[in-house]
């Protein structure tokens, strides 16, 4: 179980937020994106790192770094999504921290109010992990809705509230960073659900229906294949329907729809594990 010992309130040098974006090949859009960050009047920070990309990503996002010490740049092979947002989390030194998808918009003339909120007295409410933010989205074939409480937990509002659609957590980022612990097993893709399972087993969040951006959903991204994904990484799902249990009986929700569910996909995703750890195992020794 993780812990936070909720001291300090940030250094008037300190960046109030740090926005930690994984990115691979998509070097127009994620530059444009760095960009418009970098032009928000807000104490921020941009974390990139760029997952063994091929198309002149880092050359333009260093070239932009050269003379912004606000812009962290970090790179390696390419290792999937769940590596690079573990390594862009890593670079953050902000109070707060926010993972922020490559291909999604950021409005930035909202982010001055956003951290106004962040350095508040609502932010240091004993238990508080941060803030979740809506978001509007792009497909008019995903729903959403808004958030009908003030103060919930990141699994209450979707088993309890049926908050649907993506939002956007900001989280303190010493709390994110003990969160963003990698499964055994380097899975490609780890769902940010998991870390935001965690975080919810202790911690509270400030609700927020302020927009904070818009989620994109392109034809080659996650959301298209997300089937597909969870097949071949399927302990992260595993591990995040346990959070879920445990988490009722925690009382952090009170759902039995929910924890059925949750129940039923824990059974299912541990069987797809096994083989997958069993090509692992005979991998490792072939090798």
């Amino acid at each position: 179980m993780i812990e936070y010992d909720g001291s300090g309130t940030g250094r008037l040098d300190r960046p109030v937020l740090s926005v930690c974006i994984p990115t691979f090949n998509r070097r127009d859009a994620v530059t444009e994106l760095v960009q418009r960050l970098l032009e928000a009047e807000s104490r921020l920070q941009v974390c990139v790192h760029v997952d063994g990309s091929t198309d002149g990503t880092c050359e333009a996002l260093n070239e932009i770094a050269s003379s912004e010490t606000r812009l962290v740049v970090t790179h390696s092979q390419n290792k999937g999504r769940a590596s690079a947002m573990f390594s862009a989390i890593r670079s953050a030194t902000g109070e707060y921290a926010m993972i922020f998808d490559d291909d999604d918009e950021c409005f930035t003339n909202n982010l001055p109010m956003i951290v106004d909120l962040l350095v508040g007295p609502a932010a240091r409410e004993d238990k508080i992990a941060g803030f979740v933010f809506s978001m509007v989205i792009s497909d008019e074939r995903a729903n959403a809705n808004s958030f009908p409480t003030a103060r919930s937990n990141l699994i209450k509002i979707r088993a309890d509230e049926r908050v649907v659609g993506d939002k956007k957590e900001i989280i303190k980022t010493r709390l994110l960073k003990l969160a963003a612990t990698p499964p055994a097993g380097n899975f490609r893709r780890v769902p940010t659900s998991l870390l935001w399972s965690r975080i919810a087993l202790l911690y509270d969040v400030n609700c927020v229906n302020i927009d904070i951006g818009r989620k994109r959903y392109l034809p080659d991204g996650m959301s298209a294949k997300i089937r597909q994904l969870q097949r071949e990484s399927p302990y992260p799902i595993f591990l995040l329907n346990c959070n879920y249990i445990r988490a009722f009986f925690l009382g952090r929700y009170f759902s039995k729809r929910f924890l059925s569910k949750a129940v039923i996909s824990s059974v299912i995703f541990l069987s797809l594990s096994v083989p997958v750890f069993l090509r692992k195992t005979v991998s490792s020794f072939s090798s």
